[in-house]
This record gives C-alpha cells, structure tokens and sequence, in this order.
C-alpha cells in the first residue's frame, strides 16, 4: 500500500495479521478480544498511521456517515432489559470505532409509519434492529428497505435467507442446560418453557430435549411461559401438579427460574438440595437471586458488535453476500445445581 493512500481497517487487519472483525473489535475496546491481539491491531494501526475518521472512505458516496439502532420502544418502560441495553452499547462501541454515528429509533409496534418513513427517508446509510418478541412483525417490513438492514435475533426459524442475521446458539444453550442437570445426577427433568411458536423458545426447549434423548433419558412436564416470573411460578407450580417428585427444572428465561423456584420452594422442594435448577440468560438475576442461579449465557453485547460489524461490511461492499451468524452460548455455573 502506498503511504500517500488512507490506510483500511482492512490494511490493519492484514498487518496485524487477523480477520477484518476482530481488528474491528480490538479498536473498539470489546473485551471479548485476547489482549495480546488488541496490542497487536494497535501497534498495526499506528504503524499505517490509521485513523477511524476513514469511515468517510468506506461509506458510499453520498452517505450520511450514521446507522440506526432499531429498538423497541418497551426499553423505554425498562422492559427490554439487557436483551436491548446490551446489543446497543456492543454495536455502539464497533460504530464508534469507525466513526460512523449511530442514531438510536424506538419501534413503536402500535405505530410503525413513522419509523419507516425515517429510515426510508435517506437519514441514515444502514440499520441495526435488535428484535425481541414484540417487534417480531418488524423484520417482514424492513426486508425490502432500500438501505442495509442487519437483524440481531432470528425470531423466525424461517427466516427469509436474503435477510442478514445474528442470534445465539438457543439449541446449544438448551443442550447446555440439560447436561448440567444430567451430571448433577438429576433424572426427572422438568421445563419451564418459553412461549410455544417463537423461534428462540422453540429451540432452547428441542435442545434440552435431544440432550436428554442422548443420555436415554425421558423428559418430564414441559409447561410453556411467557418470559417473565409469574409465568414461570404458574409453569412451575403445573409441573409438580404433574410429578411432584421433579428433581431437575430446566427454566426458558432466568426471570421464569426465579418464579420456579419461589413456588418450589414454597412447597417443601429446596433449591438445589431437591431440586437442581438452570435458567438461560445470565442477567444480573442470575447473580442475586437465592442461591444464585446456574444460568445459560448469551453473548448479548457480542451481537451488537457483530451485527454492527456486518453493516459496516456491506457499506464497504453492497455485493457481499447474506448471512446468518450463530454465536455460542456457555453455561455459568452457580449454585443451584
């Protein structure tokens, strides 16, 4: 490269010798990134003399140098929780890092003219949409915008593949969280399912059931919820009408973990002495309920950056291909096991 040419994140990315996502990750301070390669992009990055005001080069010409964050609006009523918190600030600190502005919308589902006429509008070059149950309708309407549109959630396990996605490993976390309750010994395995029909409950509940399938063991109850805690103690307390004698309760969300185990608790079953219990999520619920929750996390932050990432990777080439990323879930192990 000449020294008379604006260097790329590409061109740090190949000198520091990583792919472009990672150098991206590293100027943006995730701490997902090893530290040795964040020294590593940098010292890169200050050898070529790399500024991330060349976002101006990567945009198309024309462009307005801003992506909109898409959020419901339920974050305002402190509903959306980290599942919408947590995707902004990571697609906020990849957006930043190229000094692309973000410009935050608020999906309003009783009224959605006004957003769309927005980002219709020519105010922004792409956009960044972190769905959750409710704005699930959201993503059939943006599918035709004339503007780069990247989803983070998949609430369709249909999907439409011309659509580009990013979500967690729900099968995976689902798997995870069975085989904890399978080597703490536990064999009458219950769940406290998410609500039947959407995408991501749907295949957090197949995972734990083809996991149990894997160690010959039959599940129980499996009783669906909406998310939230009441749901869950009501989910709960169907389960034990049904096999009193559960000793493994698989939960769809922390928040139905907690409501599970107040009802169990409240009828004799003590956490974990009784009855082991794992939740998905890894919120701060997990941490402080008690005794704190072992707990399936999603890599929430992760997301944001990824889908982020991948905007800013159209912007910088309109031919790149769709795609679905699949980001893995762990299992934070606590003490309700």
């Amino acid at each position: 490269m000449s020294r008379s040419a604006r260097p790329t994140l590409l061109d740090v990315a190949r000198a520091a010798g990583v792919s472009r996502a990672t150098a991206s990750r590293a100027l943006a301070g995730l701490t997902s990134v090893d530290g040795d390669l964040v020294r590593r992009v940098r010292a890169a990055a200050a050898d070529l003399d790399y500024r991330t005001n060349t976002a101006a080069r990567a945009l198309r010409s024309g462009a307005t140098g801003s992506v909109a964050l898409v959020a419901p609006s339920s974050e305002l009523e402190g509903q959306g929780g980290p599942f919408v918190g947590a995707p902004l600030r990571g697609a906020t600190a990849v957006l930043f890092a190229r000094s692309v502005q973000p410009v935050l919308l608020l999906d309003d589902a009783r009224d959605r003219a006004p957003l769309l006429r927005y980002l219709t509008s020519g105010h922004v070059d792409a956009a960044v949409v972190v769905l959750q149950r409710e704005s699930e309708p959201l993503f059939a309407e943006l599918g035709d915008l004339p503007l780069p549109v990247v989803f983070v959630g998949r609430p369709r396990a249909t999907m439409d593949d011309a659509l580009t996605s990013v979500d967690s490993d729900h099968y995976g976390g689902g798997r995870l969280a069975a085989r904890a309750l399978l080597e703490a010994g536990r064999r009458q395995i219950a769940a406290v399912a998410g609500p039947a029909g959407y995408a991501p409950a749907d295949a957090r509940t197949r995972g734990f059931r083809d996991e149990l399938a894997a160690w010959d063991v039959a599940p129980g109850p499996v009783v669906h919820g909406s998310f939230s805690m009441s749901s869950g103690a009501s989910a709960a307390a169907s389960v034990l009408r049904r096999d009193p004698m559960v000793d493994g309760l698989f939960a769809g969300s922390d928040l139905m973990a907690l409501g599970a185990m107040r009802v169990l608790e409240a009828g004799g079953r003590r956490v974990p002495d009784d009855v082991s219990v794992v939740g998905f999520d890894d919120t701060v619920v997990a941490e402080t309920c008690d005794p704190p929750l072992t707990s399936v996390r999603q890599p929430l932050r992760e997301l944001g950056a990824r889908a982020a990432e991948l905007v800013l990777e159209v912007l910088d080439d309109p031919r790149v291909e769709p795609q679905h990323v699949v980001l893995p879930t762990t299992l934070t192990a606590r003490e309700s096991v």
